[in-house]
């Protein structure tokens, strides 16, 4: 696992203008909607911690895209003991669970992986990416469990942290997961994922 000390990875590229300004268009419309959401829902909600999950998954994602952090750092290499624990965390069973509820299936991108050794590079970049958006969604939901906590709303920190876990935790350790298969099989095939 990477030292305590190490840094999550920060966006690298330039940031030209139409990038800050399609993520502010995104910041304001997502809070907006998280800010009615709140109002109707309430913070102990099973209805609000869903929603925020997934408007703050939809904000990752186009933040990703728009900014596109190189995500290079020693943060993303997986040593074999840190491979040990996710499985017997049950990560493989999570996968599985994704695969049988179709959610794989639906997620899937061709552009990024189309079941050919020509796009395995691709694919492990996207793993970075995928890990690199819920690591930080993953923190950044502590917040409001934490001012749900100091308002005594139990249900609501209970409803956030464990959705916490299964839409962001248990992803980063798959992806963490499926990277070092996927190193496996380009270093059998002598493809350097980082000249992508």
């Amino acid at each position: 696992m990477p030292d305590a000390g190490s840094e999550l990875e920060k966006p690298q590229a330039t940031f030209s203008g139409k990038a800050w300004l399609g993520a502010c268009a995104v910041l304001l419309a997502s809070g907006g909607y998280l800010w009615y959401a709140l109002r109707i829902f309430h913070l102990d909600s099973f209805y609000f911690a869903f929603q925020l999950h997934f408007v703050l998954m939809f904000v990752a994602s186009n933040l990703d895209q728009l900014f596109q952090p190189k995500l290079n750092s020693a943060w993303f290499d997986v040593g074999p003991t840190e491979l040990k624990l996710y499985r017997r965390l049950g990560v493989i069973q999570f996968m599985r669970l994704l695969q049988a509820i179709g959610w794989t299936r639906l997620m899937k991108d061709e552009t990024v992986f189309d079941g050919t050794r020509a796009t395995l590079a691709s694919y492990e970049k996207a793993t970075r990416h995928g890990e690199n958006c819920h690591l930080w969604l993953f923190i950044l939901v502590l917040t409001p469990m934490a001012w749900a906590a100091n308002l005594g709303l139990w249900q609501g920190v209970l409803w956030m942290g464990s959705m916490n876990i299964f839409f962001h935790l248990f992803p980063c350790m798959l992806q963490r997961t499926q990277r070092v298969r996927l190193q496996r099989c380009i270093q059998r095939l002598g493809s350097d994922p980082a000249a992508n």
